[in-house]
């Protein structure tokens, strides 16, 4: 199950998606729309922009908008800027020497790379629409 912190991170990309013509959200439309403090969504887009999802327009439209389109995008990209990847399960399942363990751990590092899968295909396109 992705973190509360993922999930808002995917509803912050749904709405600069669905922005009319790609036009940059301030900060605060998007805690206004997440329904989230303005220093909490502050760090949500920290994250995504660390990620590479996001860039800041100076000017007169200034706010934050996608770096690409979100038809580019899976939810794992999203995921990626907020969660760790955890491979250590197979090392785990690997170095653990009770069979029960390795049970275990091998079902974690099955559940972890099936979960990888789900997200990567999942793409973000259909935010846009």
């Amino acid at each position: 199950m992705p973190s509360l912190q993922s999930l808002y991170g995917l509803e912050l990309i749904a709405h600069l998606a669905r922005a009319p013509h790609g036009q940059p959200l301030t900060l605060k439309r998007i805690s206004d729309l997440l329904g989230r403090t303005v220093s909490y969504t502050e760090n949500l887009i920290k994250a995504l922009k660390t990620g590479g999802l996001l860039e800041r327009q100076q000017g007169a439209g200034r706010g934050y908008r996608l770096s690409r389109p979100a038809a580019s995008l899976c939810a794992w990209e999203v995921v990626q800027c907020f969660e760790a990847f955890d491979e250590g399960h197979r090392d785990l399942a690997k170095s653990t020497k009770s069979a029960e363990s390795r049970s275990v751990a091998a079902l974690g590092a099955e559940a972890s790379l099936k979960r990888r899968a789900l997200l990567q295909a999942y793409n973000l396109g259909h935010f846009g629409q």
